[in-house]
C-alpha cells in the first residue's frame, strides 16, 4: 500500500518528500560519520601519548632558569650539547646570540637580528609571532646583571607543531577536516543520487511522449502510450496524450473514410447519371434520325426520355438531402404533433399507393383508444415512413400484405413495425442496407429507380430522434423493418 501511494504522489508532493528525506539521510549520515570519527580519535589517543597543543611552551620556564643559572657560558660554542640537553629541539628551535645581535650557534641559522639596539628591543617586546610559529628572546647576563646576549626560543601552539613525532597526526586532521565538511558532503551526495532517481523516474515517461509525437507526426498512430503512475502528473499527462492520440486516429481514420466515401459517392454519381443520359441522348438522337416517318415511336421514346429524366432529378434530390442530413447543423422541426391523426393520415395514403398492386395494407396502433400527442418532426418522420413502405410496396408481390404496427412505449418513445410478405433481406442486405449508395448487384441504377441513398437518409433522421432503425426477415417469411423514435 505504501509503495501505490509513492508512486500516486504528485510531483510537489515528490519534490518537497525527496527534499525532507535527503536533509533526514544527511543528518544521520553526518551523526554516524561524527560517531565513528569520535571513536577512532579516542582510539589514537588511547594508543598514543599526546602532548597538548601548549606543551613546548610550558618547557620555558625551566630552559630560562637554566639560562639563568648558567649565564654567559652560554655564549660559547662548547655549551651547545648541554643546551640542547635542556631545549628540547624536538619541537623548539633556538639561536644563542651575541651583544652584537650576531649568532653563535642554535639550530637554525637565518638570521633574525641586525644589531644590538634591535636585541634589546626584542627581549623588551617579549613573546612574538614570526614565521608561522611564536618566537621569545631570553636575555644572557653576566653576573653583574648585564645583558651580554640572548637566547632565541622558537615553538608553536597546535597539537601537530606539539607532537612532531606523531606522524598519525595527520590523519587526525584529516578527520577534523571530515568532521567540518560531512554535513555538505552528506547533502550533496544524497541529493545527487535522489536527483538522479528522479530524472530516471521522469526521463522514461517524457522519452515516451516525444517518441509519440515523432510517430504522430509521420501519421503512425498504431501504438499505446503505457501507463505510467510514478506521480499523478504524469499519469495524466500520458492519458491525456493518449487520448490525444486516440482522438487524431478516429478522425485521421474518419478522414480516410470519407476520402473514401466521396470517391465512391463521385463514382456512383458518375455511374447513375451515366445511364439515364445515355438513355436519354440516344433516344433523343432516335427521334431526330426518325422524323415524321416512324410516329410510332414517339411516344415511348418521350415515355423513356421523362422516366430517366426524373430518375436523374430523383438522384440529385437525394444527393442534396443526403448533404442536408449530413451537416452538424442540421435540427429537426419538432412540434406538437397527434399520432392517432398522423397514423390515419399516413394509413389511408398506403393503403391507396397498394391498391395499384393489389396489395392488401393494414394498419394499427396498440391502445387505439387512447389519445397520444407527441413533439416529434412530422415531415421528416413521414420521410422515413415513405421510404421503408414504398421499398415493402417495391418487393412485396402482387396480392401480397403489408402491415403498419404503431407501439406508444412508456418511455414517451413510439414504434413504427412495418411487416410484409416479401423476399426478405439477404445476409449481405441485412449488414450493409443502411450504407450509403447500396443497391442489389442485380438492380443497379436506371434498371429499378433507385439512388441507394433512402434509407441511409432514413437512418440519419432517425438518428437525429435519438432513435434507431433495425432490418431482420420474419420466420413465417418477409421482411420486418423496426423504427423507434424518441420524443424531442
Amino acid at each position: 500500500m505504501g509503495t501505490m501511494n509513492r508512486k500516486n504522489q504528485t510531483l510537489r508532493t515528490k519534490f518537497i518528500t525527496s527534499f525532507h528525506l535527503i536533509l533526514f539521510k544527511s543528518v544521520v549520515a553526518t551523526i554516524v560519520i561524527w560517531l565513528l570519527m569520535l571513536f577512532c580519535i579516542n582510539m589514537l589517543f588511547s594508543m598514543n601519548k599526546l602532548n597538548p597543543a601548549n606543551y613546548y611552551e610550558r618547557q620555558l620556564p625551566a630552559i630560562e632558569n637554566y639560562i639563568d643559572d648558567v649565564g654567559t657560558t652560554l655564549l660559547s660554542n662548547n655549551q651547545q650539547d648541554q643546551l640542547e640537553s635542556v631545549i628540547p629541539v624536538e619541537g623548539i628551535d633556538y639561536q644563542v646570540i651575541n651583544s652584537n645581535g650576531l649568532i653563535v650557534y642554535g639550530t637554525y641559522r637565518a638570521k633574525s637580528l641586525g644589531n644590538a639596539e634591535e636585541l634589546k628591543r626584542n627581549i623588551t617586546a617579549g613573546v612574538t609571532k614570526k614565521d608561522g610559529g611564536f618566537v621569545k628572546y631570553y636575555p644572557i647576563k653576566d653576573d653583574l646583571g648585564t645583558v651580554q646576549g640572548a637566547v632565541s626560543l622558537k615553538y608553536g601552539l597546535s597539537l601537530i607543531t606539539s607532537n612532531p613525532n606523531n606522524k598519525w597526526m595527520i590523519f587526525l586532521w584529516c578527520l577534523l577536516l571530515i568532521f567540518v565538511v560531512a554535513p555538505f558532503l552528506c547533502f550533496y551526495l544524497f541529493s545527487y543520487f535522489a536527483g538522479k532517481r528522479l530524472s530516471e523516474e521522469f526521463e522514461r515517461p517524457f522519452n515516451e511522449v516525444i517518441e509519440s509525437t515523432k510517430k504522430i507526426k509521420e501519421q503512425d498512430l498504431d501504438f499505446t502510450l503505457p501507463t505510467i503512475s510514478s506521480s499523478v502528473e504524469l499519469e495524466q499527462l500520458t492519458q491525456a496524450f493518449e487520448e490525444m492520440r486516440s482522438v487524431l486516429k478516429d478522425s485521421l481514420n474518419r478522414q480516410l473514410q470519407l476520402e473514401q466515401e466521396r470517391k465512391e459517392m463521385m463514382a456512383a454519381i458518375s455511374h447513375d447519371l451515366r445511364n439515364p443520359l445515355t438513355i436519354i441522348q440516344g433516344h433523343a438522337e432516335g427521334l431526330l434520325e426518325s422524323g415524321k416517318r416512324q410516329q410510332e415511336r414517339l411516344e415511348p421514346y418521350l415515355q423513356t426520355i421523362i422516366r430517366n429524366t426524373n430518375y436523374a432529378s430523383h438522384l440529385i434530390a437525394d444527393l442534396n438531402e443526403m448533404a442536408l442530413v449530413e451537416k452538424p447543423t442540421f435540427t429537426l422541426n419538432s412540434k406538437q404533433t397527434s399520432i392517432n391523426q398522423f397514423v390515419q393520415m399516413k394509413g389511408e395514403e398506403y393503403q391507396r399507393l397498394c391498391v395499384k398492386k393489389c396489395i392488401d395494407f393494414q394498419y394499427r396502433m396498440i391502445n387505439e383508444g387512447e389519445i397520444y400527442t407527441r413533439m416529434i418532426d412530422q415531415e421528416r418522420t413521414s420521410q422515413v415512413l415513405d421510404n421503408i413502405v414504398t421499398n415493402s410496396i417495391r418487393y412485396t408481390p402482387a396480392n401480397g400484405k403489408i402491415e403498419w404496427i404503431i407501439t406508444m412505449n412508456p418511455d414517451q418513445s413510439i414504434s413504427f413495425d412495418i411487416l410484409d410478405n416479401g423476399p426478405g433481406f439477404s445476409s449481405e442486405q441485412q449488414q450493409r442496407v443502411f450504407y450509403k449508395y447500396y443497391q442489389e448487384e442485380s438492380k443497379k441504377s436506371g434498371e429499378n429507380g433507385l439512388s441507394g441513398l433512402g434509407l441511409y437518409i432514413a437512418k440519419e433522421i432517425v438518428k437525429k430522434h435519438r432513435g434507431e432503425i433495425t432490418v431482420n426477415n420474419r420466420e413465417i417469411g418477409g421482411a420486418h423493418v423496426k423504427v423507434r423514435i424518441c420524443e424531442l
